[in-house]
């Protein structure tokens, strides 16, 4: 059976008045009566740090009676010499209760000392709560908990998962709430104080005559929640005042979530508008060029063909086919790169041979002006990988173009596959400059170097770095003495065996 508070507090009092009897017991003989009042006093003074006011002048008139009793002459009785004894036990029972009630006035405020602490440690750990998490609706159930430890009485809550001012007329979501304990009166309670931004209940000063608690989950601008705290004694003041603390730092903390989730959809919307004007400025510029040459040779074409030779018509010819191919590649990797930024780009993936990617490559450019310049490097027997080939060929393609680009005219280039590490590397090598301290800025879409002079949109590493990745891969820039080597790494994969392969 668990002792009552009365008892437990008062049990150190009780011993101090004990130990205080014994002392006076044993220093009987050597002390006159004057010295022996002053011990009492003392024991008085240290009991009451333990003992009520009421409690100590009951037991403080109980020992004067038996200190008169067992040390005042003559011993034995309650009869005093009025002139000398009298005056000691009045001065006695006036200190007593002096001395008390001092005591118990330090006692009650040390122990408000130590409430409003709690109180202030309770909303501060409250607090660091909503700072360290993202989400402050996970916290709710947490609330409830804090709310049970403060008023000692269950609650329930609602809270708008889509926070929006209280004048557009919407119908906010509940968030978490048991309706087999809410009735319709404490619903529209509750919306009444969600609307309103106003505690209802006792101790509130609005509908002090509900039996219910009603707290508002307030931001600086509207209210996001409300709280209902069941059969609330209306003397818990206090506790209420603390309650409604705690709800508003979780209506501040849900107003500053929505809006850094505001910041962010602006953020993100922004960063939309500019890559798609970006884009509408890369694809205008970037396809102006080659449609007015196209234009340009096939007017001429068209109006001039009779008057020109064939060398000429050819030449025209070969012009258009160029500047088509370029706008052909162009929109393929626009197209490829929005594709594979997708959330989910689902790559149709397939056992492919690393030399028949690069030997395909190979034969779509011989007939390119600059085909003498590449030289291909493929180790032997290399493993078959799991990937698109059609992406690989357009990544490796790309790779190339950019080689022929920003290299020297007729400085070599060099394709290499090799296994290193459990992966298969697909390298192009060429004798240009990058600058390496600045590369991830290349690898950004219609990004592109200080070259702006040669042709092209800033979409082609772009593209690859996400074609490799794509695979479970990566895309590396490396740049030595005056080397640049575009590494594509692939993660190798168990192959399987001939004999689990079913022929149908």
């Amino acid at each position: 059976m668990k002792p009552s508070p009365f008892f437990s507090t008062s049990v150190p009092g009780l011993i101090v008045w004990i130990s205080g009897w014994v002392i006076l017991w044993f220093l009987d003989r050597y002390l006159e009566l004057g010295n022996l009042g002053v011990i009492l006093v003392l024991t008085s003074a240290i009991a009451a740090i333990w003992l009520s006011v009421g409690f100590t002048l009951i037991i403080s008139l109980v020992a004067l009676m038996a200190f008169n009793w067992a040390f005042v002459p003559p011993r034995g009785t309650f009869a005093i010499h009025f002139h000398q004894d009298a005056l000691l036990l009045l001065v006695m029972l006036v200190v007593n209760l002096i001395i008390a009630s001092l005591m118990s006035s330090l006692r009650k405020k040390s122990l408000e000392v130590q409430a409003h602490a709690d109180e202030v440690e309770l909303l501060r750990s409250w607090s660091d709560s909503l700072r360290d998490i993202d989400d402050p609706y996970l916290l709710l159930p947490l609330l409830q908990k804090k709310l049970r430890d403060v008023i000692d009485q269950p609650s329930d809550y609602m809270a708008l998962k889509q926070a929006l001012p209280p004048e557009n007329n919407v119908t906010a979501v509940i968030h978490s709430i048991d309706l087999q304990k809410i009735d319709r009166e404490q619903l529209d309670a509750l919306w009444h104080c969600l609307r309103t931004g106003q505690s209802l209940g006792p101790a509130t000063g609005r509908y002090q005559e509900l039996q219910d608690l009603y707290l508002a989950l307030r931001g600086r601008k509207m209210t996001y929640g409300s709280v209902v705290i069941h059969q609330v004694n209306v003397q818990q003041t206090n506790n209420v005042i603390q309650a409604q603390a705690l709800c508003d730092q979780m209506g501040i903390a849900l107003e500053r979530h929505l809006s850094f989730v505001q910041e962010q959809q602006a953020r993100d919307q922004l960063q939309v508008q500019s890559v798609r004007n970006t884009l509408l400025a890369a694809i205008s510029h970037d396809y102006r060029t080659p449609l007015a040459t196209i234009m340009s040779a096939a007017s001429s074409l068209v109006q001039q063909s009779e008057r020109m030779q064939q060398s000429q018509r050819q030449q025209l010819a070969e012009s258009i086919g160029n500047e088509a191919e370029r706008l052909q590649r162009l929109t393929q990797n626009v197209l490829q790169l929005a594709r594979l930024d997708t959330i989910e780009n689902n790559i149709h993936l397939d056992w492919e041979s690393v030399e028949e990617i690069i030997g395909g490559v190979m034969h779509r450019l011989r007939t390119h002006k600059n085909y003498s310049r590449l030289i291909v490097k493929v180790e032997s027997d290399l493993p078959l990988i799991r990937g698109d080939s059609l992406l690989l060929s357009q990544l490796l393609d790309n790779l190339i173009d950019n080689a022929f680009k920003y290299s020297p005219m007729d400085s070599p280039i060099e394709i290499c596959a090799c296994v290193k590490d459990n992966s298969v590397l697909m390298t192009v090598h060429n004798q240009g400059f990058i600058d390496i301290s600045n590369i991830e800025k290349l690898f950004l879409p219609f990004q592109r170097g200080d070259q702006r002079y040669i042709q092209g949109a800033g979409v082609g590493l772009a593209l690859c770095r996400a074609i490799a990745r794509a695979h479970g891969g990566d895309l590396v820039v490396k740049s030595e003495n005056s080397r640049v080597s575009v590494e594509c790494c692939l993660p190798l994969v168990a192959q399987p065996l001939v004999d689990s392969i079913e022929v149908s």
